[in-house]
């Protein structure tokens, strides 16, 4: 599963932290939509951007495909900004 820590410090991980995420969408002529799932991270040992695999599936509607994002990808809490602390 990819976690991506938003508005706060990540933990210790054996693997470098996610940079983005691009998900590809591409239409089948037996019909749906396939999905790819990419992640990216930077390799500070080589100085490198380097992709990895999420899921590559096919999807029929729209809540397949929001489905399977929220399967695969999962956004951090981001910390609640109060009305008076806008101001």
């Amino acid at each position: 599963m990819l976690d991506i820590q938003t508005g706060a410090q990540a933990p210790p991980h054996p693997t470098p932290p996610i940079e983005f995420v691009t998900i590809q969408l591409m239409p089948v002529v037996q019909g749906g939509v396939s999905v790819s799932l990419k992640s990216t991270i930077f390799d500070e040992t080589d100085l490198d951007l380097i992709d990895q695999d999420i899921a590559h599936e096919r999807v029929t509607t729209i809540d397949e495909l929001v489905g399977l994002i929220r399967a695969h990808v999962r956004i951090g809490c981001q910390p609640s900004v109060s009305p008076a602390s806008l101001g």
